[in-house]
């Protein structure tokens, strides 16, 4: 006595192959995040230039999109989730899209990416400031 329901087995086409594709895929991703250090290193030390500024604009959002692109391919396989897979790479690209071009916009209109995060990351410190000096 089997409950068991026999479905036909749908036929997944298995893609090619290939040693190469991972390898240059893997050494691309080591090759940008090993960019990222010095530039990082460079900011960090010397400040804001605009140069090491519009490097950055580009290498960390092209860091950040390589790491989601292989959260998407890991966790969302176009082979089982075809719709959902193409809409989440289609909406990853359209993401660091606008990322480069907000990171272009701050450099070319603004303060720059150092000075702007500088800003934000004392921006705390600053209000207390202003608020010690309006309460003497």
């Amino acid at each position: 006595m089997s409950f068991l329901i026999c479905l036909p087995i749908l036929a997944v086409p298995q893609p090619t192959a290939n040693r190469m594709k991972g390898s240059y895929h893997w050494m691309n991703e080591r090759a940008v995040s090993l960019i990222t250090v010095p530039l990082l290193v460079t900011a960090f030390t010397y400040g804001a230039h605009p140069i090491n500024d519009m490097l950055l604009g580009i290498v960390v959002p092209v860091h950040a999109y390589m790491g989601f692109q292989q959260v998407l391919l890991d966790y969302f396989d176009a082979r089982r989730w075809p719709v959902i897979s193409r809409v989440l790479r289609y909406a990853l690209v359209g993401v660091t899209g606008l990322a480069l071009f907000g990171c272009w916009r701050i450099n070319t209109t603004d303060v720059g990416l150092t000075n702007y995060f500088g800003r934000i990351w004392n921006a705390n410190k600053n209000k207390k400031n202003k608020e010690a000096a309006k309460s003497e």
